[in-house]
């Protein structure tokens, strides 16, 4: 395995990191400006993993040294207790004050409540741990390629889940959606495997397929996105579903740890030659509007259209990112990262929300604007507005001296083709 020089796992007001250096110290930063605060004294030995309870009064350190420590916000240690092995992941329960921490050997389950952590043995080396959302279990990922699932209440094993392949399992979590009726669970493995499992250990749809080694995975708060990297030196966004939708951070090496601010889009992510990025991203309205047809895009690769009157909706799933939306009486139009889809309505009924496949433009085009008519597609970039035909073929091409930012349909019906 490369080793790992830094992780970073949680944030609340600040950003809590941990690098593997000769000093062996945990560092704490501000998470707005980046600021240095002050180093984490109290390990003896290289700190492996970090993580914030429910409200950021509490944080929890492990590593080589097999000592947990519990700290204050103001970076003061409360509490240790110790582990047999070092400790390779910790964990706090969503909803009660409960800590899981894990090794090679065993994992303990604490809370200020008990006068001793209780440990239960193991068999192989835990290498990730996550609490369902309503803190009742917790799944642990271990190198064996098995997931455990275990409860709460005296830590037994609920679930055992048998990967095929054995790959090593480097990081998994819980979907924290509350709006969610099943618990999912994300999980990904040194097979390049991407795979989704119910509390009841049934798998969710097949393994996709990553195309790398992940060395870190985490859910949006509100459960729609997930944000994975590793051995691509990259973070990307990914659907619930586990749809690549685009790149987030460049890392230059491999990305180890990725978190997400709770309040805000702000996207922080680690790589094993020490450096760490912050990112925030902008989730742009993609829509467009014809008369009492609206158009938008939710959740990055669905389209809905509704009827503004009558107060119906219709949804598209295009299972890619939807980039661009177009809408023209009867035709839609959706530009996806390789191709633009064209829809029309089953019949000319005013109240028909039916859509289908008319065409597909299998180009990647660039633009800023995405304009459908009757029988073309027109494409604005700068300075420039090109016409293309639903069979693809580019029919004319117009260089402006302005910018063309928006654009108007003409309904002439002397219009031997309707470009405008």
């Amino acid at each position: 395995l490369p080793e790992l020089n830094m992780k970073l796992k949680s944030w609340h007001k600040k950003v809590l990191t941990k690098v593997v250096s000769t000093q062996s110290t945990g560092r704490v930063y501000n998470a707005v400006n980046g600021e240095f605060i002050a180093p984490l004294k109290g390990h003896k030995d290289a700190v492996y993993c970090v993580c914030y309870n429910r409200d950021g009064s509490r944080f929890a350190s492990g590593g080589a040294d097999k000592t947990v420590i519990i700290w204050t916000d103001d970076l003061v240690g409360i509490l240790k207790y110790q582990h047999n092995e070092a400790i390779q992941s910790v964990c706090y329960n969503p909803v009660t004050s409960h800590l899981i921490s894990c090794t090679s050997i065993d994992f303990g389950i604490w809370s200020p409540e008990q006068k001793s952590v209780v440990k239960h043995k193991v068999s192989n080396k835990i290498t990730t741990s996550s609490w369902t959302k309503d803190g009742q279990y917790a799944a642990l990922g271990f190198y064996s390629g098995q997931i455990s699932i275990r409860a709460l209440k005296g830590g037994e094993e609920r679930v055992k889940i048998d990967r095929p392949g054995g790959a090593p399992i480097w990081c998994l979590a819980w979907n924290p959606a509350k709006t969610e009726a099943v618990d999912i669970m994300a999980v990904a493995d040194w097979n390049q495997k991407l795979s989704f499992y119910q509390l009841n250990g049934r798998q969710v749809g097949k393994d996709r397929h990553l195309g790398f080694d992940p060395g870190c995975l985490r859910w949006y708060p509100g459960g729609e996105y997930l944000l994975i990297g590793g051995s691509n030196k990259e973070v990307g966004l990914y659907t619930k579903e586990g749809i690549y939708l685009t790149k987030i951070v460049d890392m230059g090496a491999w990305a180890w740890c990725v978190d997400v601010f709770p309040s805000q889009n702000y996207i922080i992510a680690g790589s094993h030659d020490g450096s760490i990025k912050v990112t925030q991203l902008n989730f742009n309205t993609v829509h467009g509007l014809y008369k009492d047809r609206y158009a938008y895009r939710e959740n990055m690769t669905d389209v809905i259209i509704q009827n503004l009157l009558q107060d119906q909706k219709v949804k598209i799933k295009c299972r890619d990112w939807v980039k661009k939306v177009a809408i023209y009486k009867y035709r839609l139009a959706v530009q996806l990262p390789d191709k633009i889809i064209v829809y029309e309505l089953y019949s000319d009924d005013v109240s028909d929300m039916h859509y289908r496949v008319k065409d597909k433009i299998m180009q990647r085009f660039d633009c800023n604007l995405l304009v459908v008519t009757a029988h073309h597609i027109l494409l604005c970039k700068d300075h420039r507005l090109q016409a293309y035909a639903f069979s693809g073929a580019k029919e004319r091409e117009w260089f402006l001296r302005l910018t063309s930012g928006t654009s108007r349909l003409s309904e002439d019906p002397l219009a031997k083709k309707d470009y405008w």
